[in-house]
C-alpha cells in the first residue's frame, strides 16, 4: 500500500513533469557530451565520438521512461496519455461525438433520476443528530402487512423499554389556520406530538429550543409552537425575534419557542411538517372523541412512534424486545391487540405501508430505464465501430511497429469513456429537470405532500459509476474490433468491397435496439390506452361547471357550532346568482384518500359471526347529488337546513351488501360500532376514491347532524355548479364563505375538471413516462438503422458502382438497400412483439379497461416502426441510387 507522503512526493512529481522532463534530458545530454569528450580526447574523431557515447549510453527515449517510471505510476502516465489522445480525437470531430453524448445522456439521466428518487426515499439519511439510530415504529397487523398506526396506551408501553434512550408519539397531519399580523388566516399543516419529540429526534435548531418535556405535555400549561424554518421564512419574513412572541393558530394564543433549522420537516419521508405543537393540545385545536377519550381508549389507533435506540444497542436487540412487549399486550388486552405486532425501520425512509406499492412501480420504472440505456449503448456501440472501420489503417500501423493490443484497445476504450464521462454530466442535467419537475405534482387531495427530490452526491457517484460502466460496455466491442484487424490488408487501407455478413455485430445491435424499442412502445401504448379509457369512462356523476372551495369550520374554537358556519355559508352560495346548486361534503369524489368504516344492518347485530360491510364514509349536505348529476334511485335526499333524525343514505352497492334482495329504505344500520341510523334514499353507485376501483359501497351522512361523525380532518369542500365558467365565480364563493366567517382560511379553490385531471395523476405519469421513453428509444433505433445502412452503403461503393455500370436501375439500387434496413427491423420487431407480450401480462393490473394483448396496440406499433424505419433506411438509399458509377470505379 503506498503511503501518503509517497503519493504526495509522486503528485508533486507529476505537477512539475514538464520541467523535470526537460531537466532529465539536459542532464542526459551533459552525460553524453563529457563521454563524446573523454573519447575525442583518446583520438577519436568528433562524429565517432558522438556516436559511441550515444551507443554506449543507451536508448534515451526508453531510458527517460524508465525514470519518469520512477517519479510516478507508469499507468498514471499512459492514461494521462490516452485522455490526451482521445480529446484530441473528439476535438477534430465533434459532430460525431454529439451522437453518443445524447444517446447515453438520455439512458444515463433517465436511470439517475429514478436512482434519485429511490435515495430520496430509502437511502437519505435525516438531517438530525445520528439519524442511523431513530426507528420509526408502526404496527403490523395479522396479515403481514406494517404501517398500522398504534394507540396513545400502546405507546405508554413501548416507553418503558430499554433498548431505547426514549421513544416519541406523534400525529403528523394536524391541519391549522395560521393568521399573522393581522392578515388572512392560511391553512398549514403540522404535527401533534408528545413533549419529548425533539429530545428523541434531535434536530438541529436555529432559533430557540424544543418542547419542555417536563410540562409541555401536561394540559393546562401555557401552550407553545415550534415552527420550521421553511414556515418561518415564508411566513413570518426570516423575523428573528419571533422566539417568546405570541401568534394565533386555529384562533388559540400559543407561544412561538424555537425554530427548527433549514432541511428538517419531520421524520417521514415527503410528508411534509411546518409546525409542532403538543398532543395535549390536541382537544383544543382539532375535533375528536371526547375530550381524553382517545388518550385511554386502546382502540383509538391514531398515533405514529419513533424510538432512539441506546448507543451500542442494535436494530435486532430492539426488535426482540418490542416483539415482546406486543406478546404480552395482546394477551393482557386481547379486545384491541390481538394478532396485533410491531414493526421497525429506519426512521425517514418511505412509509411502510404504501412501501410495497412505491417499490413495484419504481421496479417497473428501473426497468424501463434500463432497456432505454441498453438501447443507447447498441447505439452508441454501432456508431463507434463505423469509426472503428475508419481507423484500420491507424491500428494497423502502430500494431506494426509495435504497440501492444492491450495499450490500443485501452486506448480506445479511453475515449468511448470519455463520451459516456460527458454524457453522464448532460445526464445529470436532464435528471435535474426531471426532479424539479416532479415537485410540480399536485395530488387530487390536499396533504402536506412534497415530491421535490435533491440529486445528492449519491446520485452523482451513480451516475458518474453508471456513466465509465456505460463506457466501458459500449466501447469493448470496436476497442477489439479496431486491434483485430489483418496487418497486410489494414496496410493497405483495403476496402471490403462485398456485401457484408447478415449476422456481423452491428446488424445484432441494431436488431436489439429495434426490439427493446418495440417492448417500450407496446407498454407505452397500452397505457396511453387505458388512460384514455380512464378519462372517457363514465363516473357515474358530472364534473362540468363545478367550483370546488376547501374551508375549515372546526379550526374556530371561539365559535359555538360549527354547523352554524357551514349552514350559513351554503345558504350564502345558493344565493349567488348563477348559482343551479351548491352542497357541502367531508370529501370529494376521487381524492384517492377518504375515510373508510364498516356498517351492519341491524337485525344482524344480535348474530355470533355477524360479518360488517367495509363502506367509505361522506357527509354530505342536501343538495350533494343534484350538484354532481348523481341519480336517487330510491326515498328521498337530506332536508335543506339541520336534520333532526339519525339518518343515512347508502349507494346501491351499499343497499345491495346491507340488504340483499331487500328494500333498504327505512331499515337500520349500525357503522362503525356506533349508534344506529335510518336508511331514507338510495343512490346511484359512482366512482368513490379512483376512477378505475371497482364498485365500492359508500354511506352518506348529515353533515349538518353531527359534524365530528363525519371526521373533517381534510376540512370541508363547498361544491358549486354554476350557469357559466367556474373560474369566473370564485370571488363571489369565497365572499359567501367569509360572509359565514371572516376568520376562516379558505383553501384548494380550483374546478372540479382540474380536480379530475389530478386523480388521473398516476395513470396519467406512467403514460407519459412510457409513452416519453418509447420516444427516445424509437429516435435512438432510427439513428442506429440509419447508421447501419449508411455505413453499409459506404462499405459497398464499389459493388454498387460495378452493378450500376451493368445495368442496374436507380429503383433496383433503392430497392437493394431498403430490404436489408427492412430485414433488421422486421427481425427485431418480431422478436421485440414476443417480449413484449410477455411484459403485458405482468403489467396487466396496472392496466384499466384495455387488455395486455390489446390488438390495436399489437398492430399499429409495428406498423409505425416500420414505418420510421422505413424513412430511416432512405437516406442513404437515395445517396446509393445518385452515386456515378465512373467516379466510384475509379476511387480505388
Amino acid at each position: 500500500m503506498m503511503s501518503f507522503e509517497r503519493l504526495k512526493r509522486r503528485l508533486r512529481y507529476w505537477a512539475q513533469r514538464s520541467d523535470r522532463a526537460r531537466l532529465l534530458r539536459e542532464e542526459m545530454d551533459a552525460h553524453m557530451a563529457l563521454k563524446a569528450d573523454d573519447l575525442e580526447e583518446n583520438g577519436m574523431s568528433a562524429n565517432d565520438a558522438r556516436f559511441e557515447a550515444r551507443r554506449e549510453f543507451g536508448n534515451a527515449a526508453r531510458l527517460q521512461e524508465e525514470a519518469r517510471g520512477t517519479w510516478i505510476a507508469r499507468w498514471m502516465t499512459d492514461l494521462a496519455q490516452d485522455t490526451g489522445y482521445a480529446w484530441r480525437s473528439i476535438r477534430k470531430r465533434p459532430g460525431f461525438a454529439l451522437a453518443p453524448v445524447v444517446s447515453s445522456a438520455l439512458g444515463i439521466g433517465a436511470c439517475s433520476l429514478i436512482f434519485g428518487i429511490a435515495s430520496f426515499a430509502l437511502l437519505r439519511p435525516l438531517p438530525v443528530n445520528a439519524p442511523s439510530r431513530l426507528l420509526s415504529i408502526s404496527v403490523q397487523n395479522k396479515g403481514g402487512q406494517p404501517g398500522g398506526t398504534l394507540s396513545y396506551p400502546d405507546y405508554g408501553d413501548l416507553k418503558q423499554m430499554q433498548s431505547f434512550e426514549g421513544v416519541t408519539a406523534f400525529f403528523p397531519l394536524m391541519p391549522a389556520a395560521l393568521a399573522v399580523r393581522g392578515g388572512q388566516p392560511q391553512r398549514y399543516w403540522g404535527s401533534l406530538a408528545s413533549a419529548n419529540y425533539f429530545d428523541v429526534v434531535q434536530p438541529p435548531f436555529l432559533l430557540g429550543r424544543g418542547f419542555d418535556a417536563s410540562k409541555d405535555d401536561k394540559p393546562g400549561e401555557a401552550p407553545v409552537i415550534v415552527l420550521s424554518h421553511h414556515l418561518w421564512r415564508s411566513r413570518f419574513g426570516a423575523d428573528r425575534s419571533i422566539v417568546g412572541q405570541t401568534i394565533a393558530l386555529n384562533h388559540r394564543k400559543v407561544t412561538v419557542a424555537g425554530v427548527t433549522a433549514a432541511g428538517f420537516r419531520g421524520t417521514e419521508v415527503a410528508l411534509i411538517a411546518d409546525f409542532w405543537v403538543p398532543l395535549s393540545l390536541r382537544s383544543e385545536l382539532t375535533i375528536g372523541g371526547p375530550d381524553g377519550a382517545e388518550f385511554v381508549d386502546r382502540n383509538s389507533q391514531w398515533l405514529f412512534a419513533t424510538g432512539r435506540l441506546r448507543e451500542g444497542v442494535s436494530t435486532s436487540t430492539a426488535t426482540s424486545e418490542i416483539g415482546v412487549i406486543a406478546r404480552r399486550l395482546e394477551a393482557a388486552y386481547p379486545a384491541s391487540n390481538k394478532d396485533r405486532g410491531f414493526y421497525t425501520v429506519g426512521a425517514g425512509q418511505i412509509h411502510p405501508a404504501v412501501r410495497q406499492g412505491m417499490v413495484l412501480f419504481f421496479a417497473l420504472l428501473l426497468a424501463v430505464c434500463a432497456l432505454l440505456l441498453l438501447t443507447a449503448c447498441a447505439n452508441v456501440a454501432n456508431l463507434l465501430l463505423a469509426r472503428a472501420s475508419t481507423r484500420h489503417k491507424e491500428m494497423a500501423t502502430r500494431l506494426a511497429i509495435g504497440a501492444g493490443r492491450g495499450r490500443l484497445i485501452r486506448q480506445v476504450l479511453t475515449e468511448s469513456v470519455m463520451l459516456a464521462i460527458a454524457g453522464g454530466v448532460l445526464g445529470l442535467l436532464f435528471a435535474s429537470i426531471g426532479a424539479n419537475s416532479l415537485g410540480r405534482f399536485q395530488l387530487p387531495f390536499l396533504l402536506p405532500v412534497d415530491f421535490t427530490v435533491s440529486l445528492d452526491y449519491r446520485v452523482m457517484v451513480f451516475s458518474m459509476l453508471l456513466s465509465v460502466a456505460t463506457g466501458m460496455i459500449f466501447g469493448l466491442a470496436p476497442a477489439l474490433e479496431s486491434t483485430r484487424r489483418d496487418l497486410v490488408s489494414g496496410l493497405k487501407d483495403a476496402r471490403l468491397s462485398v456485401r457484408g455478413r447478415w449476422f456481423s455485430l452491428r446488424n445484432v445491435l441494431v436488431v436489439s435496439q429495434v426490439a427493446i424499442c418495440m417492448v417500450l412502445l407496446v407498454c407505452s401504448g397500452l397505457f396511453l390506452r387505458s388512460l384514455g379509457t380512464r378519462e372517457s369512462m363514465d363516473l357515474g356523476l358530472k364534473h362540468r361547471n363545478i367550483l370546488l372551495a376547501g374551508f375549515d369550520p372546526s379550526a374556530n374554537h371561539d365559535a359555538a357550532d360549527p354547523t352554524t358556519v357551514l349552514d350559513e355559508a351554503l345558504r350564502n352560495a345558493v344565493a349567488i346568482p348563477g348559482v343551479q346548486s351548491a352542497a357541502l361534503t367531508t370529501s370529494v369524489p376521487l381524492s384517492l384518500l377518504g375515510v373508510q368504516g364498516t356498517a351492519i344492518a341491524e337485525e344482524r347485530l344480535a348474530q355470533k359471526d355477524k360479518e360488517q360491510v367495509g363502506t367509505d364514509i361522506y357527509g354530505v349536505s342536501a343538495g350533494f347529488f343534484d350538484t354532481l348529476g348523481i341519480r336517487m334511485i330510491a326515498g328521498e335526499d337530506f332536508r335543506a337546513g339541520r336534520v333532526q333524525d339519525d339518518v343515512v343514505i347508502l349507494n346501491a352497492i351499499a343497499a345491495e351488501k346491507l340488504f340483499p334482495k331487500q328494500s333498504a329504505i327505512g331499515r337500520r344500520i349500525q357503522f362503525d360500532d356506533k349508534r344506529l341510523v335510518k336508511v331514507i334514499g338510495i343512490a346511484a353507485t359512482s366512482k368513490s376514491r379512483t376512477v378505475g376501483e371497482d364498485p365500492q359501497a359508500v354511506l352518506y351522512l348529515p353533515i349538518l347532524r353531527n359534524f365530528k361523525d363525519t371526521h373533517p380532518l381534510m376540512g370541508v369542500t363547498l361544491m358549486v355548479r354554476t350557469a357559466g365558467s367556474p373560474l369566473s365565480y370564485v370571488q363571489p364563493v369565497t365572499a359567501a364563505i367569509r360572509a359565514a366567517d371572516p376568520t376562516l382560511a379558505i383553501f384548494d379553490v380550483r374546478p372540479f375538471a382540474e380536480h379530475l385531471h389530478n386523480a388521473l395523476l398516476l395513470p396519467r405519469a406512467a403514460a407519459f413516462l412510457l409513452g416519453l421513453a418509447g420516444l427516445m428509444g424509437l429516435l435512438i433505433a432510427s439513428v442506429g438503422i440509419y447508421g447501419v445502412i449508411s455505413f453499409t452503403v459506404a462499405r459497398q461503393t464499389k459493388e454498387i458502382g460495378i452493378r450500376m455500370a451493368l445495368g442496374a436501375r436507380r429503383s433496383q439500387v433503392v430497392a437493394m438497400v431498403l430490404q436489408r434496413g427492412l430485414i433488421l427491423t422486421a427481425v427485431g420487431t418480431g422478436m421485440g412483439l414476443g417480449m413484449a407480450l410477455a411484459l403485458s401480462r405482468m403489467v396487466s393490473s396496472m392496466l384499466y379497461g384495455v387488455s395486455p394483448t390489446d390488438p390495436l396496440t399489437f398492430i399499429a406499433v409495428p406498423l409505425i416502426l416500420l414505418v420510421i424505419a422505413l424513412t430511416a433506411c432512405l437516406v442513404p438509399a437515395r445517396r446509393a441510387a445518385t452515386l456515378d458509377p465512373t467516379g466510384t470505379l475509379r476511387a480505388d
